[in-house]
Formats: structure tokens, sequence, C-alpha cells
């Protein structure tokens, strides 16, 4: 009978050290899931402009090079589409610094939701905005930017209960060949800065 005592209090003294063990097992894979998630939520923060949920310039560069990686493994159209808001000094000076913010959140918002789901935007700098375009010919993607431009012109945005008109200048490049990403964007660039010079709110093919 001692012999049996001795072996219960044993077995319950095993079980306790298990369900301890279980325990303290599963709060160390909480914890390992919780920084797992802050630090990805660090990670998109780092590769996110904070004002307008773009990608920014760091984003912008790491998901340019995996879709031209990728038009070349499947030997698939890319374009990339330059954007620069139009008289966007002007809608600082007459309006303020917070208007001006909040105009390029506007556009960045009709922008997410005009685009193709796969298109990603990004905040290049200042008042510019660069979108990857996959599986687009260059005729293509200069329609897309035209849409996007009519699309604005139907949704004002709004300060104070005016309605401010917001357009922009394009310049739409396609990746040609081993082309790198940063000749297509300079190209991209030239377009765009030819779309001001020629009267502002246009897209140039470049």
């Amino acid at each position: 009978m001692a012999a049996t005592r001795a072996m219960a209090l044993s077995s319950r003294v095993t079980r306790g050290e298990l369900q301890e063990l279980r325990e303290r097992t599963e709060a160390k894979h909480a914890e390992i899931d919780h920084l797992r998630q802050e630090l990805d939520r660090a990670s998109a923060q780092a590769r996110h402009d904070p004002l307008t949920g773009s990608l920014n310039r760091k984003g912008f560069a790491e998901a340019m090079e995996r879709e031209v990686a990728r038009a070349r493994r499947q030997d698939a159209p890319l374009c990339v589409a330059l954007l620069d808001v139009d008289n966007f000094k002007s809608i600082n000076d007459r309006l303020g610094h917070t208007a001006g913010d909040a105009a390029l959140v506007h556009l960045a918002q009709v922008t997410r939701e005009v685009m193709r789901p796969q298109d990603q935007l990004a905040r290049y700098g200042g008042e510019e905005f660069v979108i990857i375009l996959p599986d687009t010919e260059l005729a293509e993607g200069v329609k897309a930017m035209e849409r996007l431009q009519r699309e604005l012109t139907t949704r004002y945005f709004l300060k104070d209960q005016e309605r401010v008109l917001i357009t922009f200048s394009a310049g739409v490049a396609q990746v040609e060949g081993e082309e790198g990403s940063a000749d297509a964007i300079r190209r991209a660039d030239q377009g765009m800065y030819l779309a001001k010079r020629t009267g502002k709110n246009r897209v140039v093919a470049a």
C-alpha cells in the first residue's frame, strides 16, 4: 500500500510538472508569435509611407525588382508610371500644408480604388508617385493613367466645403529586354517632365 501511495504521489507530481511545462511552452509560443507580429509590423512600416499608406522608396525598389524578375521569367510586359501632382505648391500656399497632405492622401486613395489589385502604388518623393503595372503593354499603361485622370475629375478633394480639382502629369515607360528598373524609371521621369512642359494634366509614353 505504501508503494502504491508513493507511485500515485509520483504520478501526480509528474502530471503537475508536465502541465506546468506545457503551460510554459504555450506561453513561450504566444510570446514568439507576438514578437513575430511586431517584427512584421515594423517591417511593413519600414516599407510604407506613413502619410499615404503607399509604398515608400525602399518598398518600391523591392517591389519593382520582384516584378522585373517575374516579367523576365514569364516573358510578360511590365510598365512603370511616374506621376507628379500639378500646381501642388499653389495648393500648399493657398490652403496650407495640412490641406496639401490631405490632397496627397486623397490622390493615393482614389488611385488604389481605380487601379487593379496587382498594381502597386508608391510615394516617390514629395508630390511624386510611382505605379507599377504588371502584365501591361505601353499603350495600356497610358490608358490606365488617363483613366485615373478622368476619375480624379469626378472625385473632387474637399477642403472646408471647397471643391479642389487635383490633376497630375505622368510619364509611362515599359521595361525593355534586360533594361534595369532605374532606366525605365528615368524614361518615365522624362515623359513626366515633357507632360509638364506641354500643358500639364497629360500622360506621355516614354
